[in-house]
């Protein structure tokens, strides 16, 4: 498969009341046509910064730096305000993390579907959209607001609005089944997937549950204190992890653990493993050693997977 996207040392810095605050750091990744990328890590990693400084839309205070790029051909960092304007929807589109909120509470349905859309979505097309998301039912309920439906409900209004309404190359979805039920969950991955098999487009997904990620990815980034410490096929990732942090989420898993076995939680917390300058899960590693709290690991090759670790593969 051809390369949609090319991501080379992506870095993006707040401006906080406490100075400084990096939130990417040298993130580089790759996505190609009809591939779904996973990004995983704990709240705070980075995870939908990248996806915020892909659609450009980071708040005032962040400031921006990368290498790289290169979204079939176009460097979005160079890209003029109206011309990235017209990608964003048109051929980025954009799954939220929470349709209850992303939504105005006191506009109707309808009208906010027109509204995301551009106007292409009138009452025909959207009867049409909202049949292809298993929603056709709910055509004559348009009228509504959205408190007056379900969250699940409203997470395929939004993919309809996202990935059908103008088919665009490359969807970003920030976590789109969080805070919905398992069963729920399970219908929005297949009505994903269902999409990204009829429309042949790319897809980054950002998630903090690996099991999640393990029914719909290609391959998994693991991220964790702004850097994309780990990436690999899927299978791989599961079957061979090669970064602590990996094998550590890995064993947090419940499924991993017999039933009545403790689980094995990660000792220590995130906070601050940002402005860390060593690798940012040192403090955290059971098989760290003063390197490791001294000098960034580069990225480099380890059987099949992208590792930042001085010590990829070992274990304690």
């Amino acid at each position: 498969m051809s390369e949609l996207l090319r991501v080379e040392g992506l870095n993006v810095t707040y401006r906080t009341r406490g100075g400084l605050l990096p939130a990417a750091r040298g993130v580089s990744l790759t996505l190609r046509k009809g591939e779904i990328l996973g990004l995983v890590g704990e709240s705070g990693s980075g995870k939908s910064t990248v996806l915020t400084a892909l659609m450009r839309m980071l708040p005032r205070s962040a400031r921006v730096a990368a290498g790289r790029v290169d979204f079939d051909g176009t460097d979005l960092l160079s890209l003029g305000d109206a011309p990235m304007r017209r990608l964003r929807g048109r051929r980025i589109g954009l799954i939220p993390q929470r349709p209850m909120t992303s939504l105005s509470p006191v506009t109707t349905v309808r009208k906010q579907l027109a509204l995301l859309s551009g106007g292409v979505i009138d009452d025909v097309r959207a009867q049409r959209l909202l049949t292809d998301v298993g929603l056709g039912g709910l055509y004559d309920r348009l009228g509504d607001y959205p408190f007056q439906f379900s969250g699940g409900q409203l997470q395929r209004m939004l993919m309809a609005v996202a990935v059908l309404a103008h088919e665009p190359d490359l969807v970003l979805a920030d976590e789109p089944t969080t805070t919905l039920d398992v069963t729920v969950q399970a219908q929005i991955l297949r009505l994903l997937l269902d999409l990204r098999n009829r429309l042949g487009n790319s897809v980054i997904f950002v998630s903090h549950d690996l099991a999640v990620l393990s029914q719909v990815c290609d391959r998994v980034g693991v991220m964790y204190g702004g850097q994309l410490v780990e990436a690999a096929e899927t299978r791989d990732l599961f079957t061979n992890p090669q970064h602590p942090y990996t094998r550590a989420l890995l064993d947090a898993m419940p499924s991993r653990r017999a039933r009545g076995e403790r689980l094995r939680a990660i000792p220590g917390t995130v906070s601050g493993s940002q402005r860390l300058p060593g690798c940012p899960f040192a403090p955290r590693c059971d098989v760290a050693t003063d390197l490791c709290a001294a000098e960034a690991p580069p990225p480099r090759p380890v059987a099949g997977s992208t590792v930042r670790c001085h010590h990829a593969g070992a274990t304690s």
